[in-house]
């Protein structure tokens, strides 16, 4: 269990894609039960993995305990499994953005995008792992405003969904704001490219139809 809390932690900082970590007690090896195959294009499973590719898994396996399917699906293009990996782990290193700030912001990304796997994963992870009850996530559903975070996180987590649901209205009055309140150009633009990657990976996951792993 402690394994497993560690496991979900890590993935809760690290990913702003999609990613698929399972927020009740059940572990990955025991939950592919499914008819359906876990995406329309083919992908190198764990046992099957060699070369670069097994390289990669075996980083994010001793970080996570496993590699979900939404990342093993690039491998594909190994080149692009190492870059998408180092941009987990880059942007998973910031520690001004509080994991459950980023949690809200992938669920209500997901909402916008309409993308079934990313609600469930990340409407999860707030129940069981931070411990919100459902009244409060459906009001922050709603109404993004009504998140209880400090000052400073919810103005970026408000920002995030304005950059990823209307990009063309986010503007220098945003950015001035945000740095009043402490956060400097990094974080900011760390914070735009958390948002556009949950975007992205909505519509990867989607158009796929990249099976849940938990």
């Amino acid at each position: 269990m402690k394994l497993f809390t560690k496991t979900v932690t890590l993935t809760a900082l690290a990913l702003s894609l999609t990613l698929s970590i399972s927020a009740t007690e059940l572990k990955p090896a025991e939950a592919n039960i499914t008819t359906l195959p876990p995406s329309l294009l083919s992908f190198v499973s764990e046992k099957d993995a060699t070369g670069d590719v097994k390289k990669v898994y075996d980083e994010i396996k001793a970080k996570w305990g496993f590699v979900p399917v939404v990342i093993q699906q690039y491998s594909l293009n190994p080149k692009l499994l190492r870059a998408q990996w180092d941009l987990y782990s880059t942007l998973g290193d910031n520690k001004n953005f509080d994991s459950k700030m980023q949690t809200m912001m992938r669920m209500l990304v997901a909402e916008k995008e309409d993308c079934t796997y990313c609600v469930g994963l990340n409407k999860g992870m707030l129940l069981n792992m931070f411990k919100l009850p459902m009244e409060e996530v459906t009001a922050l559903v709603k109404d993004p405003s009504t998140a209880k975070l400090d000052e400073k996180q919810k103005s970026m987590l408000l920002y995030m969904l304005k950059v990823a649901n209307t990009p063309h209205d986010a503007n220098a009055e945003d950015i001035a704001s945000l740095k009043k309140l402490g956060w400097s150009d990094k974080d900011i633009f760390e914070g735009v490219k958390s948002a556009s990657n949950m975007v992205a990976g909505a519509i990867l996951i989607d158009a796929l139809k990249i099976q849940k792993d938990y």
